[in-house]
Parts: C-alpha cells; sequence; structure tokens
C-alpha cells in the first residue's frame, strides 16, 4: 500500500468538501439544495453504486469472507453502544448531549467517505464488503439511532424506514453475490457511471453543510478534540489488536479498521435536522472529524496496514 496514494485521495475528498462550502457561503446554492442532494444521493447514487460492486468482486472471492464480514458487522454494531455510552462518560458530556455524541461515535461514514477511501486503498471490490457492513449500519442505524437522536425514543420508529433504497439496494447486491446473477454490461456500466458519482457529491453535500455554522465556533468545542483522539485513532487501533487475532485475512481486516477510523456519518446532521436535536454541535462533530481524517486515516493506514 502507497500511503502517498491515501494522503493524496483524502486530500482531493477534501477539496472538493472545500467546494461545497464555497459554493454555499457564496449564493450559489443553499441549504435547500444540500438537503435536496443528500436526498438524491441517499436515493439514487449510493444504492447504484452498491449494486455496481458487485461486478468488481473477484470471480475466487471466498464465502467465508462474506458470512465473517456479516459477523463483525453485526458484533460491531451490539457492542459499540456500550463503547459509546463508556466514552461519553470518560469525556464527561453533558446529560443532554450524551445521546448525540453516542450517535457520532457508533455511526461513521460508511458510506459518503467509507466507499471511495477504501476502493483507493483496497480496490473497487472492497466496495462489496464495505456493502455488507452498511447494510447493518442502515439496519442499526434506523432503530437504535432513531431512539438516540428522537426525543420520542422508540416511539419514532417507523418500520417504512426498513425500505429505504439503501437497505434494499444492499440486501439486492447481497443477493446478487450469493446467486452468482451478473447484468448485462449496459446495464451495469451504467449504474457505475451513476455511483461513481456518489463520491464527489457527498463531499459536497458535507461541505454544504458546513457552510451553515461559524468555522470560528467549530473550533471552540474543546471537547472535540479530546474526542478525535479517541474515536479515530485509540478506537481503530484497539479494535486492531483485538480483531487481528480473531480475523485472519489482512484484506478483510484492513477493511474494518478504516471503516472505524472514518469520522463521523453526515446522517449525524440529517438526523439532528430531522429529530430536532443539537444541529449546530451535529454540524461541528461533522466538520473536526472530517477535517481531521486527512491525516488520522493515511495515518491508521500507516500503522497497521
Amino acid at each position: 500500500m502507497d500511503i502517498i496514494v491515501v494522503i493524496s485521495q483524502m486530500l482531493e475528498l477534501f477539496l472538493i468538501l472545500g467546494l461545497g462550502y464555497i459554493s454555499v457561503r457564496t449564493k450559489v446554492v443553499d441549504q435547500k439544495f444540500g438537503t435536496q442532494l443528500s436526498r438524491f444521493i441517499l436515493n439514487i447514487t449510493l444504492p447504484c453504486l452498491m449494486i455496481a460492486s458487485v461486478a468488481a468482486m473477484p470471480n475466487d472471492t471466498d464465502k467465508k469472507d462474506i458470512m465473517l464480514m456479516f459477523l463483525i458487522s453485526i458484533l460491531f454494531y451490539v457492542i459499540m453502544p456500550f463503547v459509546a455510552y463508556f466514552i461519553t462518560r470518560i469525556l464527561r458530556v453533558k446529560k443532554e448531549e450524551r445521546k448525540l455524541y453516542m450517535y457520532m461515535t457508533i455511526w461513521s461514514n460508511v458510506g459518503f467517505m467509507g466507499f471511495p477511501v477504501i476502493a483507493s486503498i483496497f480496490g473497487e471490490g472492497a466496495i462489496f464488503y464495505a456493502t455488507i457492513f452498511n447494510l447493518i449500519f442502515n439496519v442499526s442505524n434506523f432503530t437504535l439511532g432513531i431512539m438516540l437522536m428522537s426525543k420520542e425514543g422508540k416511539n419514532a420508529l417507523n418500520l417504512k424506514m426498513f425500505l429505504s433504497p439503501g437497505i434494499i439496494a444492499s440486501l439486492v447486491a447481497v443477493a446478487m453475490f450469493a446467486l452468482d446473477i451478473r447484468l448485462p454490461d449496459i446495464l451495469n456500466n451504467t449504474l457505475k457511471t451513476v455511483g461513481n458519482t456518489t463520491t464527489p457529491l457527498a463531499m459536497i453535500v458535507i461541505g454544504i453543510a458546513l457552510g451553515g455554522i461559524s468555522i470560528k465556533s467549530v473550533f471552540t468545542e474543546l471537547r472535540l478534540y479530546p474526542y478525535v483522539i479517541i474515536k479515530q485513532i485509540l478506537l481503530p487501533i484497539g479494535a486492531w489488536l483485538i480483531l487481528k487475532n480473531i480475523i485472519a485475512s489482512p484484506y478483510i481486516l484492513g477493511i474494518v479498521i478504516i471503516i472505524i477510523a472514518m469520522p463521523v456519518a453526515t446522517s449525524t446532521v440529517l438526523f439532528a435536522n430531522r429529530y430536532d436535536n443539537n444541529i449546530g454541535l451535529a454540524t461541528k462533530g461533522v466538520f473536526i472529524t472530517t477535517l481531521a481524517s486527512v491525516v488520522t486515516i493515511p495515518l491508521i493506514s500507516y500503522l497497521i496496514l
């Protein structure tokens, strides 16, 4: 693995994010456009990317690796709520902000940033493994995630959310791989072309969201500094120390660790907005961790891969 490639990829993503920020600050677009674009990504481009990833899988892929990724993903989202709560206590997070910090810790940016970064490090075939992780991400996010972010708790749950395009696309991709279904080239190429727009569009959405807050106020949120160290350095290193004794494949292990090292999910801002939570803190968390990831992801890649 060439660490320069990883650094270049992270810088490129952040520069695209900057375009989104500049566009909203110069009033080329507004926050409403960012919301609509986010919906377009979640419902159109990201599902296309997931399904197209099946064609990029090597023919000799071991199905045991697929099952292992399922198991690791499920265990991760079962264990992480307890880890997240422990982190909030270490940081002495205010009671009213505790659930938001837990959400930021549990759900990292698997789709928007995770997919392109993982593809740049491990190749396009790795996106399929990230799709499996993203499937469990969505299931847990639309259950426990909503319960944490909504003041109504479990009463805010809606079974229709499980029919989201992201979950459906994840299931379709897994089924296609399991049944060895291959789409016609013209259809798969179309899905891939549309799916490949996910990365720049997603970073632009993050930039637009960040354009709605004062940058100065972001850097005065002092608790986020130790939080970044714990979430994006200590947590992935700790996970590596544990999982290296469980996962024999360096390839699968690397994908899992890079996913864990991702910054806070952009859905934090979307959910905070939807459920009238602390939008300012959610946006600050996304910004600081995304900015830090330009350094932390190459660092983690260098240390453990």
